[in-house]
């Protein structure tokens, strides 16, 4: 292999790594209209279920606010399959 092959090779894999690494991961802070927000990584949606997302910097200056209450994740608790109503985990 040539030194510029080589080189050209070695670009394009460093590229794709700081790619790979550089992306941000999803994360929101999901709430209800009761108050309950916890971590999710999508915006989920259930039927009849309204549902606000936000990012960490919101959590960040409404985290003190009475009206919000945070859920932190378990294993009891799957988002993907779930969502938190009035402090009691709903099962979907």
């Amino acid at each position: 292999m040539t030194l510029a092959k080589k080189l050209l090779t070695a670009t394009a894999l460093a590229a794709t790594i700081g790619v790979t690494f550089a992306a941000p991961a999803s994360a929101y802070v999901t709430c209800n209209r009761e108050g309950d927000c916890w971590h999710t990584d999508t915006r989920i949606q259930f039927p009849g279920v309204t549902l606000s997302f936000h990012d960490d910097n919101w959590w960040d200056r409404h985290r003190h606010e009475r009206h919000y209450s945070w859920h932190d994740p378990d294993n009891d608790h799957d988002w993907h399959h779930g969502y938190w109503d009035h402090g009691e985990w709903r099962r979907m």
